[in-house]
């Protein structure tokens, strides 16, 4: 069987595909440097006779079903929303997806940028390249000190938004530094929250106790927005607030008001309404801002994990079992 594979996928996983029977034929979208439309993936499904296809950003919809009757498809995202499943479903083919292949990454980063924020590590670190930092006397050498002090991580509280894989591995390594954290998600279970020495609370309560707010909301239609500006308002002047999610979850407009005024102390952000970024975005331009261009999943461990979690759905697919990973297993 030939499997059309556009995602980004380790050399380990094209060989234990390989090492199932099946034929890879490997063309990753970022070799080609941009996104196939679903006609011209069906074009290439066809011309390559494949009878499967692993994807991450191509459109796989209604074109690609009307144009080949495929086996399986694997699709790299924590959602499938590249795939439309109603096709997927009429035509009996199973979807395998890979949830949580980038929340250990994005939970680093989101850790990282809250010691950035609290410890000043940036502006600290542009001081001293800049010529800034550059103290003649032992009182300016105090000062400079103290301008870039700040808190230890462990000795703040933490707000988390969404408690899901990322939240989760968020909070994991948060446990480790002694924070305090407080967690709202209405559909994490008490036990989860047990493990973290999480308290639940609501939106309104998180953003007014918290030193830090971290976005890991997942991005569907009632989510849009949820972020308002009276909750960024409740929020300590010395706070900050993160967001590594999606930019539709949040007033942005309030957001950047609250910081242009330095009502909050800070924000770090690795989503934004229009991407890629560019310095025309106004929150970019701000000094309290940490703007960084969607970096949480870009990690090789991200595609390490992806090719790890399809290769296992089609190792159990090829067994005659259903898959832990498949979005539509009452097709199988």
């Amino acid at each position: 069987m030939k499997v059309l594979i556009t995602a980004n996928f380790t050399p380990e996983g094209i060989r234990e595909l390989e090492e199932l029977g099946i034929e890879v034929i490997y063309e990753p979208w970022t070799r080609r440097n941009r996104v196939l439309l679903s006609d011209e993936l069906a074009e290439r499904i066809v011309a390559t006779g494949a009878k499967a296809v692993i994807l991450e950003s191509d459109l796989c919809h209604g074109e690609v079903f009307e144009a080949a009757k495929l086996k399986f498809i694997g699709c790299c995202r924590c959602d499938p929303l590249v795939v439309d499943l109603d096709c997927a479903n009429a035509s009996r083919t199973p979807v395998f997806f890979t949830p949580g292949r980038n929340a250990e990454a994005v939970a680093d980063l989101t850790v990282a940028l809250m010691i950035d924020l609290l410890r000043q590590v940036i502006p600290a670190a542009n001081a001293v390249r800049s010529g800034d930092f550059n103290p003649e006397t032992p009182a300016d050498y105090i000062e400079a000190l103290q301008r870039f002090s700040g808190p230890e991580l462990g000795s703040r509280v933490v707000g988390i938004i969404g408690l899901g894989s990322v939240g989760s591995a968020v909070a994991r390594r948060l446990l480790a530094f002694g924070s305090a954290l407080l967690v709202h998600d209405p559909f994490a279970p008490d036990e989860r929250l047990r493990a973290f020495n999480a308290r639940r609370v609501g939106l309104s309560e998180l953003f007014r106790l918290s030193d830090l707010v971290t976005l890991h909301a997942a991005e569907r239609e009632e989510n849009g927005g949820m972020i308002t500006a009276d909750l960024i308002g409740a929020m300590k002047p010395s706070a900050y607030f993160l967001n590594l999610a999606r930019a539709s979850l949040v007033d942005n407009g309030a957001l950047y008001r609250a910081l242009a005024d330095y009502r909050i102390a800070g924000a770090a952000l690795d989503v934004f309404s229009r991407e890629p970024v560019s310095t025309d975005d106004p929150l970019v331009k701000l000094p309290n801002v940490i703007a960084l261009p969607h970096l949480g999943g870009a990690s090789p461990d991200v595609v390490r994990h992806q090719s790890e979690m399809i290769v296992a759905s089609v190792r159990s697919w090829l067994k005659g079992k259903k898959p832990r990973h498949c979005v539509n297993p009452e097709v199988i």
